[in-house]
């Protein structure tokens, strides 16, 4: 999902790289929500400072019980602490004569707009840490509205999602399915997003057309326009992309009590679900195919490292997708505002929840890289040597970056070129992966009938 760069050298610029998020930044001109009109599928497709602000939300306790995961990131958290420790030890005295230096990149709280996220990640911590319940409509919708300053349309989206449920429902009974077997309910979801449907719907006499879903192939990865990735944009222009179809997914079933789990590949996202034998299912909403694991192994950028510590391939529970929804809300502030202290305090948030998600890692990667870059800006981008004995402060904060760029690697986490990916997902409508997905929904039809 995101392209990352290692490279090591003997001079402080070379040490300097970062992680693309989601493609370049793009300079943002001011945001306008998408429309969300009703019956949107219903009938004819024509009508188709130096300190971050003490007000920031502090990090949650870690309460992961996939302990195995967490071992590299768990060392990495303990080395840097200590490797901060041992800077302050050293550097207490060097800082007092060198107040001119700015450590912390400037923080961009009080531009107008800022207050949004703030509400926001407070809002999403809340649910991480218990004080109030998870619910992934609101997270996303909160997270989404803050991109926009406040002015999407939240009746809207709602009445939306619940004519989604209705449709699952009614095509449900009328084609003589359980709707409380939910295996039926994965599959009537997966159904209303990715099939043509004839639905005779409770307040209509006459049937209606109900038409899928599509993904967009204009800028997927949200380069020239953020809000592209957004439910809400796939909610009001029926197309998206494999961001925002999974969770758009995941808000239905959670609307419904219905069990699914969100998973990653490179530069991807998809749906993951159980049968009644606990054999899991691979639902690709891009282009609505059943796949296999083998499928997406055969991207060749998934390895072992990687699925062993849950970077791809993995279910995400409830608390790891509202952790990602909090990786999205420091990705979309960095697309309007840039790096500061609330974004690491983000993602440093979302790694204590979900070590392995992708995108906090690279945002991570990018703020180390970023904030050194603006430190060695402010005295000359010296030799290594200079560097380790006359700012020696500095010199920690090299280490820390390079620390985490050695993270990275044995995560397993490995860069997949757009142009691979996009070629790997096309590879989905080939015949041999069309059989395999006939075979699979066939299947899955005889458990629900």
């Amino acid at each position: 999902m995101i392209p990352c760069k290692h490279i090591s050298a003997v001079s402080l610029f070379l040490f300097i790289t970062t992680t693309n998020v989601l493609g370049q930044i793009p300079v943002i001109k001011q945001p306008q929500p998408a429309t969300l009109s009703r019956g949107v599928i219903i009938g004819h497709p024509d009508n188709q400072n130096n300190n971050p602000s003490s007000n920031i939300p502090t990090f949650p306790v870690f309460n992961n019980r996939n302990q195995q995961q967490m071992d590299m990131y768990e060392r990495d958290r303990l080395e840097v602490q200590r490797m901060n420790a041992l800077a302050r030890e050293r550097a207490d005295e060097y800082l007092s004569g060198n107040s001119s230096i700015q450590y912390d990149l400037p923080s961009q709280e009080g531009v107008q707009g800022t207050e949004h996220y703030y509400q926001t990640a407070e809002k999403l911590l809340n649910m991480l840490s218990g004080k109030i319940p998870l619910n992934l409509k609101d997270a996303v919708f909160s997270v989404e509205n803050s991109f926009f300053e406040g002015h999407l349309d939240r009746k809207r989206y709602e009445e939306r999602i619940s004519e989604m449920v209705t449709i699952a429902k009614s095509k449900a009974i009328q084609d003589r399915y359980n709707w409380n077997n939910p295996m039926a309910r994965n599959i009537m979801f997966y159904r209303v997003m990715s099939d043509t449907l004839n639905v005779k719907l409770p307040s209509q006499e006459k049937s209606s057309v109900s038409f899928p879903m599509q993904y967009d192939f204009v800028d997927f990865m949200g380069e020239k326009n953020y809000s592209n990735m957004f439910v809400t944009k796939l909610l009001s222009s029926h197309s998206g992309q494999c961001h925002s179809m999974p969770l758009l997914y995941l808000i239905l079933c959670e609307a419904t009590g219905t069990e699914a789990s969100l998973a990653f590949s490179p530069r991807h996202s998809y749906i993951k679900f159980q049968d009644k034998q606990n054999n899991w299912h691979n639902l690709e909403l891009t282009n609505g195919k059943m796949v296999t694991d083998a499928f997406i192994i055969g991207s060749g950028f998934v390895n072992a490292a990687s699925i062993k510590n849950g970077i791809y391939m993995q279910p995400q529970g409830r608390k790891q997708v509202i952790a990602h929804c909090l990786a999205d809300l420091a990705s979309g502030y960095v697309q309007k505002y840039g790096y500061d202290g609330f974004v690491i305090q983000c993602v440093d948030s979302v790694l204590a929840y979900a070590p392995g998600n992708t995108s906090a890692l690279a945002m991570k990667n990018n703020y180390l890289g970023i904030r050194l870059e603006y430190v060695a800006d402010q005295i000359g981008r010296p030799p290594l040597e200079i560097l380790k004995t006359d700012y020696p402060y500095v010199y920690i904060m090299l280490e820390e970056r390079n620390n985490f760029y050695k993270v990275m690697d044995e995560s397993g986490y490995v860069e997949m070129p757009p142009e691979l990916y996009e070629k790997w997902l096309n590879s989905a409508n080939g015949e041999k992966e069309k059989r395999e997905h006939d075979i699979r929904y066939r299947n899955i039809i005889r458990l629900i009938k």
